[in-house]
């Protein structure tokens, strides 16, 4: 008698649970389904970087006579961004950067070099080992080139401002500090040319050792 009730009541609760069950549909599951908080995926950066700059070509700029044998002096930078990692391989961003103003000097021609350069870059990722992530990316956009306090043989002939096309190569690893802040330590190489205004034909190249902090949201 005893087995007997006892598998009365079995099947009594499996047929209620069915019975449940057909009741509850799948927004009643979804519903009662835990909530999981994933990261956006939006971060900042802010960077700061040393500026070792190649000797520009300024051999076709119409307002100055023919130079040879010039030096740029190196410079130093400070720069910000926001980007998006889009999955665990792929991130892109939109930076902003300022070159401080650097001496060139060739016989007979002094000036004042600048130039404050906007990209939008990819990146790639390559895994993270105990916190640490190499990547490799690449960017383009435009920079805007300054040239000041120009003086050919000892006079003043003011200063040339124009738009450069830019593109860009880096490759770095990020250090992880917490979920939310990491480290960049990089190389860039940037590419000016094809300035805009007077400075038709300008070409100039830089190496940039880069130390930044980025800032991930949750």
């Amino acid at each position: 008698m005893a087995l007997a009730l006892l598998g009365a009541g079995l099947f009594a609760a499996e047929a209620r649970a069915a019975d449940a069950a057909d009741d509850m549909d799948a927004s009643d599951l979804l519903a009662r389904a835990p909530k999981i908080d994933e990261p956006s995926g939006w971060y900042l950066r802010g960077d700061i970087g040393y500026v070792v700059n190649q000797t520009p070509d300024i051999s076709q700029l119409d307002f100055l006579p023919a130079a040879s044998g010039g030096a740029l002096a190196d410079a130093w930078l400070i720069g910000a961004g926001i980007g998006l990692r889009l999955n665990d391989l792929v991130r892109v961003d939109v930076t902003a950067d300022y070159r401080t103003r650097a001496d060139y000097t060739s016989p007979g021609l002094t000036a004042d070099f600048n130039a404050t350069t906007l990209l939008a870059n990819v990146y790639v990722d390559l895994g993270t080992w105990h916190g640490f992530t190499p990547y490799v990316g690449a960017g383009a956009g435009a920079s805007y080139v300054s040239v000041t306090d120009i003086e050919v043989l000892g006079t003043d002939i003011g200063r040339s401002d124009g738009w450069s096309v830019a593109w860009a190569l880096m490759a770095g690893v990020a250090v992880a500090v917490n979920a939310n802040w990491q480290i960049d330590v990089g190389y860039r190489y940037l590419q000016l040319s094809d300035a805009g205004a007077k400075q038709a034909d300008f070409e100039q190249s830089a190496h940039e050792a880069r130390l930044g902090v980025r800032y991930l949201f949750d």
